[in-house]
């Protein structure tokens, strides 16, 4: 499959939304080209929670696979992008749904990029796809 490394925006939705087989191909592919760093994560919890998990998670994941260098400035930006991306994910009203999303980050260097995708509910009756996306420059 080809796959255009620009933007990178589009990518971490791919990320995000692909079965763990597809995440495993459209790694394999970006990291054959070598443009762009990517890192996967999962959340899952309680609004309330998420809201605290969310940035410690997606810093994690992006530390550990090298998508941003381990600097205050790249840890803003990401910490910037994710919290665009949660704002998508969290439903403004009030209540405690319970969340559980897969999260992409990737980074051509230059940019961040983090997508989040998976289900919210109120009550197991009442699951529905909700989608966030954050970008940044580094």
């Amino acid at each position: 499959m080809e796959i255009d490394a620009h933007p990178i925006g589009k990518l971490a939705i791919l990320l995000s939304l692909s079965s763990n087989e597809e995440e495993e191909t459209i790694r394999k592919s970006l990291a054959k080209e070598g443009r762009v760093r990517t890192a996967v994560t999962w959340v899952s919890g309680r609004k309330t929670e998420i809201n605290k998990t969310f940035p410690r998670s997606i810093i994690n994941a992006a530390m550990k696979a090298n998508v941003v260098r381990d600097a205050p400035s790249a840890t803003h930006a990401l910490i910037h992008a994710g919290l665009e991306a949660l704002g998508g994910l969290i439903p403004p009203v009030p209540g405690d749904s319970s969340l559980k999303v897969k999260v992409a980050v990737v980074s051509d260097g230059s940019w961040v990029a983090v997508a989040a995708y998976g289900e919210s509910a109120f009550l197991p009756e009442t699951n529905h796809e909700r989608m966030g996306l954050g970008v940044m420059h580094l």
